[in-house]
C-alpha cells in the first residue's frame, strides 16, 4: 500500500549526495540503559555504516533521515566495522542498527551477518537487531537461532492504522505484513520489540494519542514490549519540511507522558526514551521540563509510573487539555509559535 504522489514528494526531498565518514568504523558506537533482559542494564548500542535501507531506492518514511549516513560500503568495510565493535565491546547486551534493516541481504550480505554471529555471539548475553518485515523469513530466523543467545527483533510498524502508514508515514508497508513477521519471529522463539511512532504528520496530537494507545491494544499479544517513539525533526525529511514551513510542531511531553502511563497500564512493557527531548526538533512542552523528561526515562526503565503520575497529578493541565481538544477541531494542524516567530523576524526594524 503506497501514496505514490506522497512517496514521490519524499523522493524529492531525499539529497542525491552520501553520507561522509570512516566505511571501516559505524557510524556510531555508544552505551546506554536498556530493560531487553527485564531490567535497566548497561547496552551497548551500535549503528553501522552501510548502504542504507531498500526502501530508500524508491522513498523514504516521511520522518525517517537516516540516509543521510548512508555510504557505499564495501563487504570488506563492514568486516571492519563488525571487527572494531568485537575489539571495543564492554557490556553483555548489544543492540544493533543500519540506516535499514540488519536482516536485509543487499544491506548486510548473508556471509557478513554470520561473520557477525561468529564474532560477537560468543561475547554477548543478549542481541536486538532491526529489520522492516519482508526481511523476517525463517531462513533469517534460523542464522538467530544458531548464535544461542536469546535475541529480540525490533520491527517499526509505527502504527496499526493502515490509513496513517500509507498517507502519513509513508512506510511501504501493512498492519497485516506486521502481524506475520511477528508471528514468524515468535515461532522461531524470537522476541519482539514494537516500535510506534507518536504524532505522525497531519494528524492532531489527540488523535496521535488514540492512535498509539489503540495500536499497543492491537499488538499487546504479538509483542514482548513497545517502543513509543516520540516524533524528532531530522534533515531532508518531509517532517522536517512540514515544520519549517509551521505545518507541524513535534508532540508535548504531557502527551508523551500520558500515552506511556496509559500504555503501562494496557501491557506488555511500554517503554519511551525520547531522542532530541526538550529540544526544538523533539518532543517538548512550550516550557521546557527537564523533571518529566527524567520520569518518563525513568519510569520507562523500572515499569513503574507511581512517580511519574504523582508529579502529573501536581501539576494544573486543565488549559492544556483544552488547548489540545481546540487543536483537534482545526482544520489544518499548524505550529503557531513557530509561524508568529517566523513572521516577527520577517518584519524590519524601524
Amino acid at each position: 500500500m503506497v501514496n505514490k504522489d506522497l512517496a514521490l514528494f519524499v523522493r524529492s526531498l531525499m539529497p542525491d549526495t552520501k553520507g561522509k565518514g570512516d566505511p571501516d568504523r559505524p557510524v556510531s558506537m555508544w552505551n546506554e540503559l536498556d530493560r531487553l533482559r527485564g531490567f535497566p542494564e548497561k547496552t551497548t548500542v551500535v549503528i553501522f555504516r552501510t548502504r542504507g535501507c531498500s526502501w530508500y531506492k524508491f522513498s523514504s518514511c516521511s520522518m525517517c533521515g537516516y540516509f543521510n549516513d548512508t555510504q557505499d560500503v564495501t563487504e570488506e568495510n563492514l568486516y571492519h566495522q563488525i571487527d572494531h565493535v568485537a575489539a571495543t565491546l564492554n557490556s553483555e547486551v548489544v543492540k544493533v542498527f543500519t540506516s535499514g534493516s540488519f536482516l536485509d541481504p543487499m544491506e548486510i550480505p548473508d556471509q557478513v551477518r554470520l561473520y557477525f554471529y561468529d564474532r560477537i555471539g560468543s561475547k554477548i548475553s543478549k542481541l536486538l537487531v532491526e529489520s522492516r518485515t519482508e526481511y523476517i523469513r525463517p531462513e533469517r530466523m534460523e542464522e538467530l537461532k544458531k548464535i544461542g543467545i536469546p535475541v529480540r527483533i525490533a520491527i517499526g510498524l509505527e502504527s496499526a492504522n493502515d490509513y496513517l502508514i500509507e498517507n502519513s508515514i509513508n512506510k511501504g508497508s501493512t498492519f497485516r505484513k506486521y502481524v506475520d513477521a511477528a508471528n514468524t519471529a515468535r515461532k522461531y522463539g524470537m522476541e519482539v520489540r514494537t516500535y510506534l511512532l507518536f504524532k505522525p504528520p497531519f494528524i492532531s496530537e489527540k488523535a496521535a494519542m488514540t492512535d498509539i494507545i489503540d495500536s499497543i491494544r492491537k499488538i499487546r499479544d504479538l509483542t514482548t514490549d513497545v517502543s513509543i517513539n516520540p516524533m524528532n525533526i531530522q534533515k531532508n525529511t518531509l517532517v522536517e519540511y512540514l515544520w519549517k514551513n509551521g505545518l507541524y510542531r513535534p508532540p508535548r511531553l504531557y502527551s508523551l507522558a500520558k500515552v506511556l502511563m496509559d500504555g503501562i497500564k494496557i501491557g506488555p512493557e511500554v517503554i519511551s526514551y525520547p531522542t532530541g527531548g526538550n529540544k526544538e526538533r523533539g518532543v517538548h512542552n512550550d516550557v521546557f521540563d527537564d523533571r518529566l523528561l527524567d520520569l518518563i526515562v525513568k519510569s520507562s526503565l523500572n515499569q513503574d509510573i507511581t512517580e511519574l503520575e504523582l508529579y502529573m497529578e501536581s501539576l494544573d493541565l486543565s488549559s492544556f487539555w483544552n488547548m489540545i481538544e481546540e487543536e483537534d477541531r482545526a482544520m489544518v494542524q499548524v505550529d503557531f509559535e513557530r509561524m508568529i516567530r517566523q513572521a516577527l523576524s520577517a518584519v524590519p526594524e524601524i
